[in-house]
């Protein structure tokens, strides 16, 4: 993915003015920032989903899946409601989902010994194989990719994303 140039807004180059018109406010400019770079996230996050299909193809996980999978890893077992909830997804998806992986032999399904209505999945040990490959490789990237960005910056990076995902959810 490309980022956007530095020190642009929405066409215009930070802190220019067009004539007869009053000087640029700057946290206006880097809000306009912060939005641009946001809508570059979330189409990121669409071509990542679009790529899922070509993943399933080739044999890998899909995003979605090691999604629900990390959700399901926090818990000795969820059901899949649970599972959907915590990853963000679909219960609709995360139902058809647990189908293949529970296929695959990365997923287990059994219902509950104290209420015969739930159904709880739990990872297998070749789910958490798999499950802990996929984390390597991810923390590793995660991790060079952030390697040179300072502490506070990562504060405030998170901060700035819980308040959008609270102003997404009031939306």
């Amino acid at each position: 993915m490309s980022a956007a140039p530095t020190g642009t807004t929405r066409g215009r180059k930070a802190g220019s003015t067009s004539a007869g018109s009053a000087p640029p406010d700057p946290r206006a400019e880097v809000l306009d920032g912060v939005r641009e770079e946001f809508s570059c996230l979330l189409a990121a996050e669409r071509r990542l989903r679009g790529r899922d299909q070509h993943a399933k193809a080739d044999g890998d996980l899909t995003v979605a899946q090691v999604r629900a999978l990390f959700a399901l890893d926090k818990r000795e077992a969820a059901t899949a409601g649970e599972i959907a909830e915590a990853a963000r997804l679909s219960p609709a998806s995360v139902t058809g989902m647990l189908d293949e992986l529970e296929r695959d032999g990365i997923v287990t399904r059994v219902r509950s010994e104290s209420d015969r209505r739930r159904v709880l999945v739990t990872l297998t040990d070749e789910g958490r194989m798999v499950l802990g490959r996929r984390r390597r490789r991810w923390l590793k990237r995660w991790e060079a990719a952030m390697e040179d960005v300072p502490e506070r910056d990562l504060a405030a990076a998170a901060e700035v994303m819980r308040r959008i995902g609270g102003l997404l959810d009031e939306l």
